[in-house]
């Protein structure tokens, strides 16, 4: 009997490793703008171990008729101990999915604990969306 409790144990273990790497964080945020426009934030663990985490926030924007026009990604890596935890690098990756936008400015730094990103995109009508986010690791490796 004790034999199978622990063949079960390790096959939920063995089960639990096999899922994808990146895993989503929370619910998303719906932005909506006065013209109808709007846009979705995630975040998604992209890896973990018992010391460091990697995770994104990703801001996609979409025009009033629901397509998706572009995606700002802010990826941060994090190294805690239950003490503290520091902002050691980010990075950030720029989709566009409708013609005429483009990405005109960006700049991403980190501070202390926190990792932060801004860009801003133009559309094909002279219109300019700012991005402003941010990634915050806690000492147990919590990230907001």
């Amino acid at each position: 009997m004790k034999r199978t409790y622990a063949l079960m144990i390790v096959l939920l273990l063995c089960l639990n490793n096999l899922t994808s790497p990146a895993a989503a964080l929370g619910a998303p945020e719906r932005i909506d703008f006065d013209d109808g426009s709007y846009a979705i934030i995630t975040t998604e663990i992209v890896s973990q171990t018992r010391t460091k985490i990697s995770d994104s926030k990703i801001y996609t924007y979409y025009n009033a008729s629901g397509q998706k026009c572009f995606a700002y990604t802010l990826r941060a890596t994090f190294t805690y101990n239950g003490i503290t935890s520091s902002a050691d690098e980010c990075y950030y990756l720029a989709d566009i999915y409708r013609r005429g936008w483009d990405i005109s400015t960006h700049r991403e730094y980190t501070s202390g604990s926190t990792a932060y990103g801004s860009a801003t995109f133009s559309g094909p009508d002279g219109q300019t969306r700012p991005v402003y986010l941010s990634l915050t690791c806690s000492r147990n490796g919590n990230v907001t």
